[in-house]
């Protein structure tokens, strides 16, 4: 009996001391929560796009609940998201029976940079490209307006995808 007892209490400990080594400590992730926006650095010959990219930046940014927005970067808690856009590229995809274009794939390539305040070299940079289609019927005038709603939309989606990124990689400084 005194031997069952003994091996009854060594079975419950095994089993406590191998349960206890399935426990993993999960470490939580310092996430990145208060950004600057720096203003957008157009690097394409096509006048404008710099204010494009900037509203899709607030509207993205601002509505997101998730972030803070500084108006001036906070030390150590900021992270300065600067935006550059280096090109704009279009082909037409679209045809009618004419073969005049009635339809073209807008691509743009932006690069940004993440600089914890108070640093003067990036922690992490990356490049998104992104493209969406756009219709070209219609006067010049509509057909221009249906261009720079695509690039704003392209610019949306850039901002969230960068919106993402710093959620999923909030290393606050350090390289990956």
């Amino acid at each position: 009996m005194w031997l069952l007892s003994r091996l009854f209490a060594l079975l419950i400990l095994g089993a406590c001391i191998s349960g206890c080594g399935t426990i993993t400590y999960v470490a939580r992730k310092e996430v990145i929560k208060h950004i600057y926006i720096s203003p957008v650095t157009n690097r394409t010959p096509e006048e404008g796009i710099d204010i494009l990219f900037t509203r899709a930046a607030d509207d993205t940014f601002y509505t997101d609940s998730r972030f803070a927005v500084d108006k001036t970067p906070i030390p150590d808690e900021t992270i300065i998201v600067k935006p550059s856009v280096d090109s704009i590229s279009a082909f037409s995809v679209g045809y009618n029976a004419d073969d005049q274009a009635i339809e073209y794939r807008l691509s743009v390539t932006a690069t940004i940079k993440l600089i914890k305040f108070g640093y003067k070299k990036p922690f992490k940079v990356f490049k998104i490209i992104s493209y969406g289609f756009y219709d070209a019927t219609g006067t010049p005038t509509e057909t221009e307006m249906k261009r720079k709603e695509c690039i704003e939309n392209i610019a949306k989606d850039i901002f969230r995808e960068v919106g993402e990124k710093l959620l999923e990689g909030g290393n606050n400084g350090k390289n990956d």
